[in-house]
C-alpha cells in the first residue's frame, strides 16, 4: 500500500465541488451527527482532506439559514436558535369519506339540515359522516326551536377554509363551474 503525499491530496476545481457535494449529501441523508473516519470512507478519501473540505463547507454555511456543526469529531447540519421555526400545527385529517361529501354537499345546496332531513334525501343514516365533518369544524349545529331539532349547518371556518366570505359567495362559484364559466 503506498502513502498519499499532500500533493496527492489536494484537490482542485471541479473535484473540489464533486467532493463537497458527495459529503453534504452523506451529512445530509444521515440520521444524526457522523465522524471524519465515516464521512472519509463514504466519500473515498482520506481523513485530513475530509476535515479540509468539512472546514471549507463550515465557511460555505456559515451565513446561512443552515449550518454545519461539529460536535465533539461529529459533524451535521442544524439551524441556528434564532432561525428555529415554530412548531407547526398538526393538520387536520385531509381525506373525506364518501357519505362525508355527499352529506356535505347536501348542507352547501339545500342549506341548514335536521338529521331526520338528511336521512329522507339520503335514504341511509349519516352518523358517522355528520361526525367527521363536525370533528373536522366543516358543520356546526344549531337548535331549531320551531322543529325542536338539531339542524347541522356550514362552518364559518369551512367557508374561510375554501376561501368564501358567505353560503352565497359558495353556491354562485359551483353555479359558475357547473356553467364552466
Amino acid at each position: 500500500m503506498t502513502e498519499r503525499t499532500e500533493s496527492q491530496e489536494f484537490i482542485t476545481g471541479l473535484e473540489l465541488q464533486a467532493a463537497k457535494q458527495r459529503l453534504e449529501a452523506i451529512l445530509f441523508a444521515a440520521e444524526g451527527p457522523v465522524g471524519v473516519r465515516y464521512l472519509a470512507r463514504r466519500a473515498g478519501q482520506s481523513c485530513q482532506a475530509t476535515r479540509r473540505l468539512l472546514e471549507s463547507l463550515q465557511a460555505d454555511y456559515a451565513n446561512r439559514g443552515v449550518r454545519l456543526v461539529q460536535d465533539g469529531q461529529k459533524y451535521c447540519f442544524s439551524v441556528p436558535d434564532k432561525l428555529t421555526p415554530e412548531p407547526a400545527q398538526p393538520r387536520p385529517k385531509v381525506g373525506l369519506s364518501r357519505q362525508a361529501m355527499e352529506v356535505l354537499a347536501l348542507i352547501i345546496t339545500k342549506g341548514a339540515l335536521a338529521r331526520k332531513e338528511i336521512l329522507q334525501l339520503r335514504g341511509v343514516t349519516s352518523d358517522k359522516a355528520l361526525v367527521s365533518l363536525l370533528e373536522r369544524k366543516l358543520l356546526t349545529t344549531k337548535r331549531d326551536y320551531l322543529k325542536k331539532v338539531l339542524v347541522y349547518d356550514l362552518s364559518e371556518e369551512l367557508l374561510e377554509r375554501w376561501g368564501f366570505a358567505s353560503r352565497e359567495e359558495l353556491l354562485q362559484e359551483i353555479e359558475s363551474r357547473r356553467r364552466g364559466l
